[in-house]
């Protein structure tokens, strides 16, 4: 694979815009004229182009320079609508990329008559993906959740929905009236594009139906703009800084490592970056995930490197190594700062009489040297925005394969602080989602059936693995800086005792130095919040049992409905549980140590 050794610095996203269709099939459009209706579809799309146009000439340096934006239609291609617009955005240059609600054989039974069902195989052809869901007709309700299902495959794929309709509501499940529905209580702008002549053009906007916003088109390419051009947060943009980083070439951050195996008195995954495997070690995961697969796809394991394993690689190590030389500079700065102490309190040397007072300057400018600089060129920030990048990206490896997204993420109202919702990082997760698209691939019982164990025995085993492994280190790691630090004090009261009887410069070093190196412990075990990680890893490994139990029950029956729910469900868990540790961890920034 040897992804991240393709370019020297993090790739960037290609600029692409995501187009849904919804509307009436043949029947629905009586009373349309065509000619008419084709010429409202081709000024929504030409302004669509013209904004995707603007924002990457305005933001050239933040996206990939490969080309043009992308402009992509996602059709399920039923007659009428659906295949109206297709063409349509075909003709304008657009990519067609399209979700069937069957196999595609078996969905042509939806075509009444040989010409609709040429059109269909003909646009199928020039298609880029094509992704085949395992519908069923098996009664009229089973094939109605078929359509259903289809349609909110193209609400995830959508950055705006054009719905030719007449405006009434759904007449049963997956009806375009539900669909446009969905579509605004998900905050995805709609095109309506009346299904009666004279065929009036009105932007729908709203996070409620019964109370959304009529807008103009004008409105819809200021909306499209928010979501399309990076944010400039008060805090520096770290996405310029993101895109010229490099491979490091050397780190102290083996110093965090190191306290850890010796304070857990075991190996503990901090996921650090050591500079020997900063090329290798993400590709090695991401192939060892495969590997044991053997019956998943090869073409959809070769699909999802391609569009995620590079962005993955840099984000994941990249996060790792700014975390270990975070952690190791404040470990060292508090470490430092009871050592500077001691040397306040050494006897001058006969002969070098300012040795201790240099030894103590130095550690101080160390200190804040370290402090200035981490906080300088944000390591602090770094680390917590390539995280939640990295994880985010990790979770579409389970995800895509189905079609899905990462939901979007959700933050209390009261920890508004640091919202990744209007971060770069979320700017650029989405960016990356919109360039990659749908995967090829036909969805069927043999293919959920290999799916399920990849998602039960590998991500979801994986997680589980992990966080059973470091959440007893963390909690030893936590309880034994509190013995040594309570010890430490302990001994203080012994030394302040006996110095009560005893009195030379021996306690009187002690009783200064013990409790010093105790507050060093105490910070560093409150700084690192080993407790709370080990606790957090606790949650997460029951969260995720209870996950694969459902997935693995004898009688459970591998569909697209339940593993995607499941998928999600375990997208969700895992990607709370990083926003928890992003809240936790961002209010955390180097500080001297006092």
């Amino acid at each position: 694979m040897n992804a991240i050794k393709k370019v020297e610095s993090p790739p960037k996203a290609r600029l692409a815009v995501r187009v849904g269709v919804t509307g009436h099939r043949l029947n629905g459009l009586d009373k349309a004229d065509i000619a008419a209706l084709r010429m409202r579809v081709n000024e929504v799309l030409k302004h669509i182009s013209g904004v995707a146009g603007e924002v990457k000439s305005s933001f050239e340096s933040l996206y990939s320079d490969g080309g043009p934006p992308v402009l992509r239609i996602i059709s399920p291609l039923a007659e009428g609508a659906d295949t109206l617009v297709a063409e349509a955005a075909l003709a304008e240059g657009f990519e067609l990329q399209c979700a069937l609600p069957f196999g595609r054989q078996e969905y042509e039974k939806d075509f009444a008559d040989g010409l609709s069902l040429g059109k269909y195989r003909t646009l199928l052809g020039t298609a880029a993906s094509i992704l085949e869901l395992d519908g069923s007709r098996a009664t009229p309700e089973v094939e109605n959740e078929s359509y259903q299902t289809v349609g909110r495959m193209v609400l995830a794929q959508s950055d705006v929905l054009i719905a030719v309709w007449d405006g009434e509501d759904a007449k049963g499940k997956g009806g375009t009236g539900q669909i446009v529905k969905e579509a605004l209580i998900n905050e995805i702008p709609v095109v309506w594009i009346n299904s009666g002549a004279p065929h009036d053009i009105m932007v729908l906007m709203g996070g409620e139906y019964e109370g959304f916003k009529k807008a103009s088109l004008r409105e819809l390419e200021l909306r499209l703009k928010r979501v399309l051009k990076p944010e400039h947060p008060k805090k520096p943009d770290l996405s310029r800084t993101y895109f010229d980083e490099k491979q490091p070439t050397w780190t102290w951050g083996f110093i965090f490592e190191a306290f850890c195996d010796i304070f857990a008195r075991d190996r503990v995954d901090t996921g650090g970056a050591r500079v020997g495997d900063f090329n290798e070690s993400s590709e090695t995961e991401w192939q060892k995930v495969w590997d044991s697969c053997p019956d998943f796809p090869q073409s959809v394991k070769d699909q999802i490197n391609e569009k995620f394993l590079a962005h993955y690689a840099w984000a994941d190590r990249l996060a790792n190594y700014y975390s270990n030389i975070y952690r190791s500079s404040f470990l060292a700065n508090y470490l430092m700062a009871a050592l500077a102490v001691l040397f306040a309190l050494l006897p001058p040397i006969p002969g070098f009489e300012n040795l201790w007072v240099l030894c103590e300057l130095a550690l101080i400018i160390m200190i804040i040297a370290i402090t200035a600089v981490g906080n300088l060129k944000h390591w602090h920030e770094r680390w917590i925005d390539y995280r939640l990048l990295s994880e985010q990206i990790r979770h579409l490896r389970f995800l895509a394969p189905l079609g899905l997204t990462t939901p979007a993420f959700r933050v209390p109202a009261h920890d508004t602080y640091g919202d990744p919702r209007s971060s770069w990082v979320n700017w650029h997760f989405r960016g990356i989602v919109r360039e990659a698209g749908m995967v090829g691939t036909r969805i069927d019982r043999e293919y959920l059936t290999s799916y399920r164990d990849f998602l039960s025995k590998q991500e979801i085993s994986a997680q589980i693995d992990y966080h059973k492994r470091n959440s007893p280190r963390f909690h030893r790691i936590h309880h034994n800086l509190h013995l040594i630090g309570g010890g430490l004090f302990v001994l203080t009261l012994i030394a302040c005792l006996a110095h009560l009887y005893v009195h030379n410069d021996l306690l009187t070093i002690l009783a200064a130095i013990l409790p010093a190196f105790g507050a060093a412990f105490y910070g560093i075990r409150t700084h690192g919040e080993f407790e709370l990680i080990a606790k957090r890893s606790d949650a997460m490994s029951a969260h995720l049992e209870n996950l694969r139990n459902e997935i693995e029950k004898t009688d459970f029956v591998p569909s697209y409905r339940l593993l995607g729910q499941i998928a999600e469900d375990t997208a969700e868990v895992m990607s709370s549980e990083t926003l928890d540790w992003r809240i936790v961890f961002q209010s955390k920034r180097l500080v001297l140590p006092g």
